[in-house]
């Protein structure tokens, strides 16, 4: 299957079987009449409705790469506008996308704030190894939250994608960026077995950037 209709199609028939088996009724390319709210001249891949009130417009992408943010955030702040209702924009290369909505759930900030102490506890006790992991999971927790809570639509993007988006939108510095960036290229050599030189530098970088993002993000 190479013709990128083809590709679409499928991926769009796919989303829609996964909710539709999760109890939502699903309308595949939805007519204006159908959507609980006006979005003119926009119109969504899938509009999946929960059975009490609800539900999802959804944005169906091949790739990551083919998605407008800017475009998609607009619409993601109208819909955000309305209780109980949801902009989602699902891509081939989402993370988890086979895990049920209900199981996708972030660490909760105050889990965000417990777990940096307990991640802080391993690099005092001279296990920078599992520190750093630990500091990753929640600058990836971070980065996600921040960007739903912004109605920037990549919260499932993979973490590349997901950086580089939340720079282009304002949410990270220039320095901020470069740092991610950087760590990122660590976290990927460490998790696939190679070995490195300066974890502790990267894991004491690390934990001074989850704490300058949390002073800017956690909900006062």
């Amino acid at each position: 299957m190479n013709n990128p209709k083809e590709i679409h199609n499928a991926l769009v028939a796919k989303v829609a079987r996964k909710y539709e088996k999760n109890g939502y009724k699903v309308y595949i390319e939805p007519n204006p009449s159908v959507l609980p709210f006006d979005l003119r001249p926009y119109r969504p891949d899938l509009l999946a409705r929960k059975p009490q009130n609800g539900g999802y417009i959804i944005e169906v992408k091949s790739k990551a790469a083919h998605a407008s943010i800017d475009r998609l955030r607009d619409i993601a702040e109208t819909v955000d506008r309305h209780k109980g209702w949801h902009f989602m924009l699902i891509t081939g290369d989402d993370v988890l996308f086979n895990e049920p909505e209900e199981k996708r759930r972030l660490l909760s900030w105050e889990q965000i704030l417990t777990r940096k102490e307990q991640a802080k506890k391993l690099y005092d006790m001279n296990d920078p190894e599992a520190a750093f992991l630990m500091f990753w999971g929640l600058i990836e927790a971070m980065m996600r939250k921040q960007a739903g809570k912004s109605s920037i639509p990549v919260e499932r993007f993979p973490t590349s994608s997901l950086i580089k988006h939340l720079y282009s939108q304002g949410e990270l510095s220039m320095e901020q960026f470069d740092k991610l960036m950087n760590l990122l290229n660590i976290r990927n050599q460490f998790v696939h077995g190679f070995q490195l030189q300066g974890l502790d530098e990267a894991t004491n970088e690390l934990e001074e950037l989850v704490s300058e993002l949390l002073k800017l993000w956690y909900p006062q």
